[in-house]
């Protein structure tokens, strides 16, 4: 190709990238000029929980002053943070859409067990390891942890224990597994952490023990569900035992 005809060539170029960058800007300044004229709310009802409702977000986006106004990228980061100071909101993206629509898009946390206080005011575990309060709108069907252990969960996450932690590991442990996750109801706690568990389907109770060795543990127990139970009946024994090192003790 001739010089001039390359010269020719890359003006062309320019020339066109000019006129797209133009209409990318003017589309881009017409679409931010937009007023909103309707708010859709999406909401994560993940494993059937309604901690958030619609009503919810809408307060907080203050929908009244939504409708009808131009809400810039900044007054949309704004009611973001509004929206994630929902005590059952993890994430939240609010956006608009090509036909002047805000999106309002909600993850909700999840919980995994309740920590369930006789004096003080129940909380909820979630998947991150949070503790939430409980919703007066509501109720999680989860894990329920008690006994005089359960203030020491609850305390300042800054401040917890290895303790603590263990039995947030616990609590994990069982919500990822479907089989411990429907048959383990309930989590008793004495003040040194030892645990009793008490199983959806059979009479017996489980001595864990402090929660630690948990996969050994639930591997023992695993041999008593699959090996034991099935020769003497699921309501054959009163008390089954992990709690000593490689050791099942069933009565």
């Amino acid at each position: 190709m001739k010089p001039k005809n390359k010269f020719l060539h890359g003006l062309k170029i320019a020339s066109a990238c000019v006129v797209i960058l133009s209409a990318i800007g003017f589309v881009e300044k017409k679409h931010s000029s937009r007023v909103f004229e309707e708010v859709e709310v999406r909401i994560n009802h993940q494993n059937g929980n309604f901690f958030i409702l619609e009503e919810d977000l809408l307060s907080l986006i203050d929908y009244n002053q939504a409708v009808g106004s131009r809400i810039t990228a900044k007054g949309m980061t704004e009611m973001e943070q509004r929206v994630l100071s929902h005590d059952f909101v993890e994430e939240a993206e609010i956006y608009r859409d090509l036909k002047g629509k805000l999106i309002v898009e909600v993850s909700q946390s999840e919980p995994v067990a309740r920590v369930v206080r006789p004096d003080d005011p129940d909380a909820y575990i979630t998947t991150d390891n949070k503790i939430l309060p409980v919703s007066d709108k509501f109720s999680a069907r989860v894990l329920l942890v008690t006994g005089s252990f359960t203030d020491e969960i609850v305390k300042d996450p800054e401040v917890r224990s290895l303790q603590v932690e263990n039995v947030l590991a616990l609590t994990q442990y069982i919500y990822k597994r479907p089989f411990w996750k429907a048959q383990i109801a309930q989590l008793a706690m004495d003040s040194q952490g030892n645990i009793v568990m008490y199983p959806q389907v059979g009479k017996q109770i489980i001595e864990f023990g402090t929660p630690e060795d948990i996969e050994s543990k639930f591997a023992r127990l695993n041999t008593f569900y699959q090996q034991i139970l099935p020769k003497k009946g699921w309501n054959g024994y009163q008390r089954v035992s992990v709690k000593y090192t490689d050791q099942i003790v069933c009565e």
